[in-house]
């Protein structure tokens, strides 16, 4: 019988392998790669790629789906659960019981004891009477009459108030880690520069700070320039979240300095004054005098092939901005790419630049032109927004991690725009 079995099987098998290679012969047909030139194959094997590209990218939309469809699953179970809390539970009858059948149903049978609940009922009766007169609404109206009871009015409507705006969503601004001119006090702008040593540690540590504190982000986005880049790789990677989808876009690249870029901000302030300085790099409206050919990092920056990647021609890029210019070109990215995964429920976080996330804290916050001026943003400190459902912050922002820490980093940004004296 067991040999009879055995057959059977091996037969079952033989069967679905049969099947399975009649299938990829029809479906997936043998490469014919006898009497092809060179270029030939090279077009062969660009065909290919090309239909991977293709399979990976269904892949990659098939997976969304199913995240967002997951999404909508857990709305619809914590809707149903909300719903049942809200149905109404029948009336129970109610049945008379001498006491001592309570008891014997409680105790058993054996017991016989008669109890007199007379002066418990009692009791009761008096509770039920003191409680009707404080829940009498006559009585409640006056006893919020007066100072006293405006000041509980008051209260509870703060608590009430609290509770409207609970943050409905997380949304996390980091601006990376110490350049290799900002060590320098350059601006660095849209050259691209690495992560100095302390950029690096600096990252590292916000990964491991996040990790702590049990964050975990569903996608991050970042500009094409290698220090934001480098920055999220390295905080996903002292997280443990790397599998995590990194976005990259020139809209939130750091601001355009123009003519400025590559100068040294403390020689500049000696030159210039330090108000002139302060205008050039913290203000809303003013914009640098703009770069041209004959600079020396023209042509560094505006033949790098990232460039070509963008959604606007080359020659449209921004040859120098203002903040107003920053926020102007990021809105539209913010907008249509950004806000629905917030939207979806999705823990997100934007490393970036310090302009670009002070451009995007003036918009969500609602910032004065004049008060964005003393917005700081220390390299490598991590920025928590809760949001509600419009997206307006309901809480004042935080930046996490030691708070004397981040004071004297906060310092030591807003000190490289003071002139040095000279030795």
């Amino acid at each position: 019988m067991l040999k009879k079995a055995m057959a059977m099987l091996d037969n079952e098998n033989q069967i679905r392998n049969d099947e399975k290679e009649r299938t990829l012969a029809e479906k997936v047909p043998g490469l014919q790669l006898s009497g092809l030139s060179l270029q030939d194959l090279q077009n062969l094997c660009k065909e290919l790629h090309q239909k991977i590209d293709v399979a990976d990218e269904e892949r990659y939309d098939i997976d969304a789906k199913v995240k967002i469809n997951d999404s909508k699953i857990q709305d619809l179970s914590q809707k149903i659960f909300e719903l049942k809390g809200k149905m109404k539970r029948p009336n129970l009858r109610r049945v008379r019981v001498s006491a001592d059948a309570m008891l014997g149903a409680l105790l058993g049978s054996k017991v016989k004891e008669s109890v007199d609940f007379k002066a418990n009922l009692k009791t009761v009766k008096k509770e039920e009477e003191k409680k009707e007169e404080v829940t009498d609404w006559r009585k409640n109206v006056d006893a919020m009459s007066g100072m006293e009871g405006r000041k509980k009015l008051f209260n509870a409507g703060q608590y009430l108030l609290l509770v409207l705006q609970m943050s409905k969503y997380k949304l996390f601004l980091l601006r990376h880690g110490e350049g290799a001119w900002n060590k320098e006090n350059r601006f660095c702008s849209w050259v691209d520069q690495k992560l100095s040593e302390d950029g690096v540690k600096e990252a590292q540590d916000c990964g491991r700070l996040l990790k702590e504190k049990g964050y975990k982000f569903d996608i991050v986005f970042t500009s094409i320039l290698s220090r934001s880049i480098q920055t999220a790789w390295l905080v996903l990677e002292a997280m443990g979240q790397e599998w995590v989808p990194v976005v990259k876009s020139w809209r939130l690249n750091e601001r355009h300095y123009g003519s400025l870029i590559g100068l040294n901000r403390a020689e500049m302030a000696l030159q210039h004054g330090e108000e002139k300085v302060k205008l050039w790099r913290r203000s809303y409206d003013i914009t640098p005098p703009p770069i041209d050919e004959s600079h020396p990092y023209f042509l560094e920056i505006y033949n790098d092939r990232r460039y070509t990647t963008c959604d606007v021609p080359k020659e449209n890029l921004p040859r120098t901005e203002s903040l107003k210019e920053v926020l102007d070109r990021l809105l539209p990215y913010w907008e249509s790419t950004v806000v629905p995964e917030v939207k979806e429920g999705r823990t997100v976080l934007i490393s970036a630049h310090g302009n670009s996330c002070r451009a995007l804290l003036k918009h969500l916050e609602g910032i004065s032109d004049k008060d964005i001026a003393s917005v700081t943003l220390p390299t490598g400190i991590p920025v928590l927004l809760e949001l509600d459902e419009n997206l307006r912050p309901v809480k004042p922002r935080q930046l996490l991690g030691d708070q004397a820490k981040i004071q004297a980093a906060i310092k030591k940004v807003e000190d490289q725009g003071k002139a040095k004296p000279s030795l």
